[in-house]
This record gives structure tokens, C-alpha cells and sequence, in this order.
């Protein structure tokens, strides 16, 4: 055998081989390729459901509302988490197939009836996607996850376990009112309750009044005339200077209205529950604002060895916790404004 045929089968040898080596490569990147699943319907509906729990969301009028269930009580919901939820259903990418079917090792995906969540969105009353989430991967930024009626399980690139592990109250929104920028606090009345309602002190009423003086001419960088109009906070009556008291201090009392025009709730509570014994009332705020009238009433008490705080308002039927720095909002004294 001469040496040029020798070469010959040598390097049509090295040609299957890489051939073979290419095959393989091109087998494996289309198995592990991001796959794009976009979702074009328009969605109106979903649920969550879990082997416990159910959340419902609807869209009506342009608002997200969430229930516990259907013919459950609807709450409105926050926005941002709605985005998200919807972003996770309509733009799914499939990084992997981690088994062509989960079969009796389900529970090793977290996709056992115990385990899993499953997410429906729906347009109009059909079911355009559901989702079957799993568990997370070991990344902890992807997740197992069944589509449809596909036996698979793929790998997605996003974490929808942490996302979808929700119930109604962790979608709710947890506004309790807020004010338009061009919406200004014009009166606020205040009685705060010292110890928190208990005997030993008279409590402490004050009004302020926000007053507009009519525009003033200044003198600007270039020497010309600019009208300014200045506003200040007044006390309703003169009380504060009398007896030698010293007077409001409007910049104070202007800080303070600017604090008041946004409230969140931390925790909401039992659709019909009470105020807790061992709260008593710290403090009855109400202002008004944009023609509208709001109304807030704070109660202090303890949860073991911290302050807790309650709240209610003329905005919402229920009762709501808030922070220890949102209640210090709620429950000044007329001391605090003081020149």
C-alpha cells in the first residue's frame, strides 16, 4: 500500500470524525438552545392554585382586582406584582428539556399534585396558557416547568416559583390612599391621646389651615420684577400664642402635610376583624384635600416585646397594620410644630 493512499484514508477519516464531532455539537445546541415561547393574546383572567390555596385575578375597567376564589370578596391588586406575573406567563424561554415526561419522579421536579403550582391565564373565558410551576433549580434562577398539556418538563430562565408562590393577600395592594402631585392638603385636624388613650394627660387638639397669599413682586437675577406666591400654615385659632405660647412654625406643619399625602398598609388584616385587646387610641387624624374628606384613626399596642400599630381609614372598610415610622406620621402633638 503506497504512502499516498495511506494519507488519504487517514484524512478522509479525520473527516468523519469531525463530521461525527459536528453532528453532535448541533445536536446538543438545538437541545439546549433558548427557545422563545411569546404569548400574543391579550389576558383578562388568571389563577393561581395551589394544593391549599387559590388566588383569582380579573381585569375589569383597566383595574387588576384579586379574590381567594370565585364568588370571593375582590380586593384591588398591586400593579408592579400583576407586570410580573404577566410578564412570566407571556414570555416564557425554554433553556432545556429536563425529561420528555416527569412520570412517577414528579415529586423529584416538584411537580407532584403536593407540590406544584398551577397557573392559568385565560382571554375572555379561554384558556390561552397554563403553566405547571415546579420546583427551582439548583441556580435558584431558573425553574422546572410543565406548559399545557406537554408532558415535558423544560427548564425556563426565570424564577417563577418565587414569583408565583403567592396568595391573595401577597398580591393585594397595599395602598390606602394617594394624593395627586397637584393635590394639596389644605386643613388638617389632629387629637393625639397621651399613653395611648390611658388615663393621666388630656389630650392634645390642633387644626391647621394651609393659606395661600395672593402673588408678591421680587426682584430676579436680571433685575426684573417676578411675581411670587407664598404659602403658609396657620393654626385655625390663636391658641398656640396665647399664654405666652410660642407660635406654629409653617415650614413644620408644611413638611408634615407633605408626609401625609401617601399610605400604605404593612399588613392587612382579617376582612372582619376588631381592634385587639391591649390596643388603645393614640391618636384621630383627618385632613382634607382635592374636595375630599379623609379621615384616620391610630391604635398602639404590643406584640410581645415591640410596639405594633393599627390603623383605620375612611378609604378602605378593613383594618391595617402599619410601621412604627408611618404611625409617628399619625400621631403628633401641637408641640411638634412649635417655632
Amino acid at each position: 500500500m503506497n504512502k499516498i493512499y495511506i494519507r488519504k484514508i487517514i484524512l478522509l477519516s479525520c473527516i468523519a470524525v469531525l463530521l461525527c464531532v459536528y453532528i453532535v455539537q448541533l445536536a446538543l445546541s438545538r437541545r439546549t438552545g433558548i427557545k422563545s415561547m411569546p404569548l400574543e393574546a391579550g389576558i383578562d383572567s388568571m389563577t393561581i392554585q395551589t394544593a391549599e390555596s387559590e388566588a383569582r385575578l380579573t381585569l375589569r375597567d383597566g383595574t387588576w382586582f384579586v379574590s381567594r376564589g370565585e364568588g370571593q370578596t375582590e380586593y384591588e391588586a398591586a400593579q408592579s406584582i400583576v407586570d410580573n406575573l404577566l410578564s412570566d406567563v407571556k414570555d416564557l424561554k425554554l433553556l432545556a428539556v429536563a425529561t420528555r415526561s416527569a412520570g412517577s419522579d414528579s415529586a423529584r421536579y416538584g411537580l407532584d399534585d403536593a407540590s406544584k403550582i398551577v397557573v392559568t391565564a385565560s382571554s375572555g373565558s379561554e384558556a390561552v396558557r397554563t403553566l405547571h410551576v415546579g420546583k427551582a433549580t439548583s441556580t435558584g434562577s431558573q425553574n422546572y416547568v410543565q406548559i399545557d398539556d406537554d408532558g415535558a418538563v423544560y427548564i425556563v430562565g426565570s424564577a417563577l416559583r418565587r414569583d408565583f408562590d403567592k396568595q391573595c393577600d401577597d398580591i393585594r395592594s397595599k395602598s390606602i390612599y394617594s394624593l395627586d402631585n397637584d393635590v394639596k392638603i389644605d386643613r388638617i385636624s389632629c387629637t393625639s391621646y397621651p399613653d395611648a388613650g390611658q388615663d393621666g394627660g388630656t389630650p392634645d387638639s390642633f387644626t391647621f389651615v394651609r393659606e395661600d397669599e395672593a402673588p408678591s413682586g421680587e426682584t430676579g437675577a436680571d433685575n426684573d420684577s417676578v411675581s411670587v406666591s407664598k404659602t403658609t400654615w396657620k393654626q385655625l385659632t390663636s391658641g398656640m400664642t396665647e399664654d405666652g405660647r410660642k407660635e406654629a412654625d409653617s415650614d413644620k406643619i408644611a413638611s408634615w402635610a407633605s408626609s401625609l399625602s401617601l399610605l400604605s398598609a404593612s399588613e392587612w388584616l382579617a376582612d372582619n376583624a376588631r381592634i385587639p385587646e391591649g390596643y388603645a387610641l393614640a391618636s384621630e387624624l383627618s385632613f382634607s384635600a382635592g374636595g375630599k374628606d379623609y379621615k384616620t384613626k391610630l391604635y398602639k399596642g404590643k406584640e410581645g416585646e415591640e410596639d405594633t400599630y393599627i390603623m383605620s381609614c375612611s378609604t378602605t372598610p378593613y383594618l391595617f397594620k402599619v410601621a412604627s415610622y408611618v404611625a409617628s406620621r399619625y400621631s403628633k402633638t401641637s408641640g411638634d410644630f412649635l417655632k
